[in-house]
């Protein structure tokens, strides 16, 4: 299940981005067994158009393509639009062949419960990947992962495009908090000026004002002393002799109250993703019972 996660989230990524692969077959899943790792490759004729491959199909019978075995229907068909549903289709051959060693065909294949009966449930999501419609087929892999979560399989999770770093990011990613460091002092009437690498967050403006740990106090210097302007933060000081005291307790609150914040963020990314994952479980045990009991109404 760690290699079919894999194997979404490359081929969700280049979806995400809008670039259908439209050749997906196991030898193109490459794997790094070292690092554990897996990658797509080969998106070469994701650019090529319609009426070349079906006239591929149709004219060199003796010569197929080297997907043919893994083609949507409508790879085969001329003049019919192909799009990101094709490799739904591939991914569901794929997905039964990975468990039995046998690439659907047709009606009768074997199934995946036929050889671990533990894992029977991906027969349904296979069947409904391979239909020969494609508007019959998941419209996303999201939606097939999300039937995978709800059956708690912890491997998998949602991605998205993040559109300001246009990378593929994981949809319930903690956002990473910039690094803020101390670059230079200055001392105003009565004041120790702190100039900041940036503005704090107020996220970390807050931690810092409220610390829950973790602080080496000072009896001279205590992280309510300071107040923050833009990039900047200020300290009274009545003894010049503590003034470099004030910039190294500063520096550890700082940091300490930065570290504080990302663990916040993963925290309560870590909760939105148990939440959705408690949902979607929900979802699809109300579902299953509704079908249990509908067919066993007679009417």
């Amino acid at each position: 299940m760690s290699l079919i996660k894999l194997i979404l989230d490359g081929v969700e990524a280049a979806h995400l981005c809008n670039v259908w692969h439209r050749d997906l077959k196991p030898e193109n899943a490459l794997h790094d067994s070292e690092n554990k790792t897996l990658v797509i490759a080969d998106f070469g004729i994701a650019h090529f158009e319609e009426e070349m491959l079906a006239t591929e199909v149709k004219t060199k019978p003796t010569s197929r393509m080297a997907n043919i075995r893994y083609s949507a229907p409508e790879q085969r068909k001329k003049s019919v639009k192909v799009d990101h549903r094709a490799d739904i289709y591939a991914l569901g051959l794929i997905l039964n062949e990975m468990f039995t060693r046998d690439v659907p065909q047709g009606t009768g294949y074997k199934t995946i419960k036929s050889v671990s009966a533990a894992f029977a449930y991906l027969d349904e999501i296979v069947n409904w990947m391979i239909q020969q419609e494609p508007d019959e087929r998941p419209s996303s892999i999201d939606e097939i992962k999300k039937i995978l979560i709800a059956r708690k399989n912890q491997f998998v999770a949602l991605q998205e495009l993040d559109k300001t770093r246009n990378e593929v990011v994981p949809m319930y990613e903690p956002g990473q908090v910039a690094p803020i460091e101390l670059i230079s002092a200055d001392y105003q009437n009565g004041k120790l000026l702190l100039n900041l690498s940036r503005n704090p967050d107020t996220g970390i403006i807050q931690w810092f004002n409220n610390p829950e740990g973790g602080f080496s106090y000072s009896t001279n210097c205590c992280p309510s002393d300071f107040s923050f302007s833009g990039n900047r933060a200020l300290i009274s000081i009545h003894n010049e002799n503590f003034v470099q005291n004030f910039i190294n307790y500063f520096k550890q609150y700082l940091k300490i109250a930065r570290d504080y914040y990302q663990a916040f963020l993963h925290e309560q990314a870590r909760k939105k993703e148990q939440e959705m994952r408690k949902q979607l479980e929900h979802e699809i045990a109300e579902k299953e019972r509704r079908e249990r009991i509908l067919k066993n109404i007679k009417i």
